[in-house]
């Protein structure tokens, strides 16, 4: 009775803790581009490949948003202009990268 409840218990909370099929398969999708494709609202961002910073029509891929970064400091410079503590954060701020390092003035 008790490992039923468990495994019951531990299903819940795997469905709840894992992003939804939707979500998932779009992971990885090509997003931006001419035709301007978008990710999933939720917790996901366009990523371009480093540098490109989605110029002249360029197309990503779909990547998450971390919730939770480490502090080891290693700046990296995002698309939006703005200097990140590492590359995590830029992540999780929803930016590309333009670089590594800090920002130009």
């Amino acid at each position: 009775m008790k490992t039923a409840l468990f495994i019951r218990f531990a299903a819940l909370a795997l469905l709840i803790a894992l992003p939804s099929a939707v979500d998932a398969a779009r992971l990885g999708r090509v997003c931006g581009g001419i035709a301007g494709l978008q990710c999933s609202s939720r917790g996901q961002f366009c990523q371009f490949k480093p540098g490109s910073c989605g110029r002249a029509d360029q197309s990503g891929s779909c990547a998450f948003r971390p919730t939770i970064c480490n502090k080891i400091f290693k700046p990296v410079c995002g698309c939006d202009g703005k200097t990140y503590g590492n590359d995590c954060e830029r992540r999780a701020a929803g930016a590309s990268k333009a670089q590594d390092g800090k920002c130009p003035s």
